[in-house]
């Protein structure tokens, strides 16, 4: 791997690690208006009827979508490291 392919790598690292943490942080902005750790205790207060149904399932919907994209992103970033290193 020369010079060039690993500085293009490591561009990529930084771009998908700021993109990571933009999305945490969106997370922890829905969590914490909850009181909660995962979009699945969102879900368990709404079911027991700790929280409305409305608009709650959608920040609901929502965190489920960023846990899952910062799922993605996480196995993406240990690939891409593994890869430099």
């Amino acid at each position: 791997m020369d010079t060039s392919d690993i500085k293009l790598r490591e561009v990529y690292i930084l771009r998908d690690l700021s993109e990571y943490f933009r999305l945490r942080e969106m997370l922890n902005e829905i969590l914490s208006s909850y009181n909660v750790k995962s979009s699945l205790e969102i879900l368990k207060k709404i079911e027991r009827g700790e929280l409305p149904e409305h608009p709650t399932y959608e920040d609901y919907l929502e965190a489920k979508s960023l846990e899952e994209d910062l799922k993605l992103l996480k196995e993406s970033l240990k690939k891409q490291f593994e890869e430099l290193i």
